[in-house]
């Protein structure tokens, strides 16, 4: 762990149990309007304690957290990295670093665009996995506030389903201007420091921070002789399609997380000892969750707590650092308070407990909500407790229909202030026919990447309401625009007239938040990122979800839009040529366990990464090991687009072509889309077309700049 108290989980832990506060003021940036506010900021400088020098802020505290569990685990990746993966969750990524090139542009006139090649929320995955040589699958989760427990259940469920046997799971964020000035604009930020579920609560504090664990198989963690800290025992997730921003007011979402938490578990609600609520300190966010707390417990809610105010909230990591907490508790046999807590508020009903106290724990919960109506709930059981969990490999799914904005045009895109002017011929998509469906709101209110994803998932086709339907949408870059136009008139305006209406539809869920809201999904709400193979770690989310019985339908998306930013620094960066163009598109494919005559069958999906250097004959190995490939016709892949990867998709070819009696048919899509990172998702339609068209099995292999790869196998 590393957070505004320390920098270990000895010093934290002790942070915790006697109720400090970690708030303090601002230094890391300069705030005109809301500087005076108390944060939890870390104090330490990242480099004397061994990060790296590239990198975000949020990659180095991502980093450092992972050496010290990676240690504390004795876990050799020389031995296990092939089949180690890193899923953490990451809401802000590059932001802050990212601002500071836009703070130089906007008032000193200069252009400094290094600071932005680490903008991604998967950045911190990128760099942990390359620097501890994870091979397995790997990317991040970006569903705000509840990124950090959803990153935890996710690793958990790569383990349940034979896809990894270790995964470094967690989460990280630094501070950045955006989140910072962006709950202060929605009022949301107790000018006091937060003082979760006490009547005289104002709302949040921030912080910053991150948290690493090592997610081990039983077979595994047993065989290499570890020390068992804790077990997860169970999982839940959930979606309130409520609001963008505020939660359902009968706490439905947070029931159903925790409910299914404990079913996955076999757990009883009478079983839990001590829950780690979310406890923001807003208003209406503690009063939501004590109402679904006494909805899951009824009259025996367990003893709880919130340890917001020793940490502030730290956003993605706020889930991982309260699950450390969680563990440490188990370990110690001690209930953490709730610092900030004085008077109970009548209209909640319950206290906290107020200061650290020696319990009896077997089984502890902690609570993890964010934007977009997104919940996820964790159960940790003490290391002696008989594990309950089954193993649930990845089925086969039915793809039953397709929804998709595709580029339809050749255009020429002219850069706009701050940035010079420059002009990138890109892949657009044209005037979405369908724009008018959109009720007043939706056409008014929503950004337009919202409104591509809530347009690609209707094309794919309303679920029936008494189905239980989850949403993965895979996205690199999330809502740039929308969050592009919120820190240009901050810091242009010296935050004072801050965008409030902006600031939700900025966060990287908002699209899938709105798909939810739009479709009444109430299941699982992703929105993993991975660069070039963002669409495929939505795909396995989706299917793992069916296969878990988890949903009854699965909505797997690819989503990315064309903005200024990546625009002007590909040009100037020398990235985009006649070869290579950027594009755009909103892809949706409508997924069930199975359907009578559906349009195609997915039924393989892996992801990995691939070494340095890159060997072609590793890779064809790879995918061999995976697929039969006598059984395959084409093989489609993301060549004709960066021409870094143009001769490595090449070389795979031919050296799968070895391996055969007949060479495989290959085809590229990206002549067609453009360069994006979600465009395998286009790959992906056009796979589902040949599968169902000539009736042949297709197989889409992709690879990601920063190291990430993927097949899917699709079938008639």
């Amino acid at each position: 762990m590393i957070a505004a108290p320390g920098t270990t989980v000895e010093e934290i832990w002790r942070a915790v149990a006697s109720g400090a506060c970690g708030l303090r003021p601002l230094s890391l940036f300069t705030s005109p309007r809301y500087g005076q506010i108390p944060v939890g900021e870390i104090p330490f400088d990242l480099q004397a304690l061994g990060a790296p020098q590239r990198g975000s802020r949020s990659d180095k505290l991502a980093w450092l957290a992972v050496r010290d569990a990676v240690r504390a685990a004795g876990l050799d990746l020389g031995r296990a990295g092939d089949r180690t993966g890193v899923v953490l969750g990451c809401s802000v990524g590059g932001s802050y670093d990212s601002e500071k090139f836009l703070v130089t542009l906007l008032k000193k006139g200069r252009m400094r665009p290094c600071a932005t090649r680490f903008h991604e929320c998967s950045a911190p995955v990128d760099l942990v996995a390359n620097s501890f040589g994870c091979y397995g699958p790997s990317f991040a989760i970006s569903t705000a506030c509840s990124s950090g427990g959803l990153a935890i259940a996710t690793a958990a469920d790569l383990i349940q389903s034979g896809a990894a046997d270790v995964v470094i799971t967690g989460g990280t964020d630094s501070l950045s201007r955006t989140t910072w000035a962006g709950f202060h604009s929605l009022l949301l930020v107790d000018a006091e420091g937060c003082r979760p579920f006490d009547v005289e609560r104002g709302g949040m504090s921030f912080g910053e921070g991150a948290a690493a664990l090592v997610l081990e198989s039983e077979a595994h963690a047993r065989e290499r002789g570890a020390t068992i800290l804790a077990r997860l025992t169970g999982w839940g997730a959930s979606c309130d399609a409520y609001h963008a921003t505020a939660p359902h007011p009968d706490g439905q979402g947070a029931v159903a997380a925790m409910q299914a938490a404990l079913r996955r578990a076999h757990l009883r609600p009478h079983d839990i000892h001590y829950i780690n609520a979310h406890g923001t300190g807003t208003r209406d966010n503690d009063l939501t969750e004590a109402r679904a707390m006494q909805a899951v417990f009824g009259t025996r809610v367990p003893p709880f707590s919130s340890t917001k105010r020793v940490f502030g909230h730290a956003l993605a990591a706020s889930g991982a650092l309260e699950a450390v907490v969680c563990i440490e508790a188990l370990r110690h046999q001690q209930q953490p308070g709730n610092p900030g807590f004085r008077q109970r508020d009548s209209a909640i009903g319950l206290s906290p407990v107020e200061r650290t106290r020696a319990a009896r724990l077997t089984h502890v919960m902690s609570n993890s909500f964010g934007f977009g109506g997104n919940n996820a709930a964790v159960v940790f059981s003490r290391a002696d407790v008989a594990p309950q969990t089954r193993a649930t490999p990845v089925k086969p799914a039915a793809v039953i229909s397709v929804g998709a904005l595709l580029p339809e045009q050749v255009v020429e895109r002219h850069t706009q202030w701050p940035l010079p002017t420059v002009t990138v011929t890109a892949h657009a998509c044209g005037p979405f026919s369908d724009l008018a469906t959109l009720n007043p709101i939706q056409r008014r209110r929503l950004n337009r990447l919202s409104q591509m994803a809530i347009l690609a998932a209707r094309r794919a086709g309303r679920p029936d309401p008494a189905q239980r339907v989850a949403i993965t949408l895979g996205t690199g870059f999330g809502s740039l625009d929308e969050g592009a136009i919120f820190l240009e008139n901050l810091i242009a305006k010296n935050e004072a007239e801050p965008m409030p209406t902006r600031f939700p539809g900025s966060v990287h869920n908002a699209p899938a938040g709105q798909v939810a809201i739009d479709l009444a999904a109430h299941g699982l709400n992703s929105a993993p990122t991975a660069d070039e193979i963002s669409f495929e770690s939505a795909l396995w989310q989706a299917m793992n979800q069916l296969a878990c019985n988890e949903a009854d339908e699965a909505f797997a998306g690819a989503l990315d839009e064309l903005n200024k930013y990546p625009l002007y620094l590909g040009k100037r960066w020398g990235v985009w040529n006649a070869e290579s163009r950027p594009g755009e598109a909103a892809v949706f494919a409508r997924l069930t366990p199975a359907a009578e005559t559906p349009l195609a069958r997915v039924s393989t999906i892996r992801l990995g990464r691939f070494r340095q250097p890159f060997d072609a004959e590793a890779e064809a190995q790879w995918i061999a090991s995976s697929v039969d490939l006598a059984a395959v016709t084409l093989l489609i892949t993301g060549a004709q687009g960066w021409r870094k990867f143009d001769s490595r998709y090449l070389d795979v070819v031919a050296a799968l072509n070895r391996r055969r009696a007949q060479p495989l048919e290959h085809q590229t899509y990206k002549p067609d889309c453009g360069e994006f990172p979600a465009a395998s998702g286009v790959g992906f339609v056009r796979a589902v077309t040949a599968a169902r068209e000539r009736g042949i099995r297709v197989l889409l292999y992709t690879l990601a700049w920063r190291g990430g790869k993927a097949i899917c196998l699709v079938e008639p």
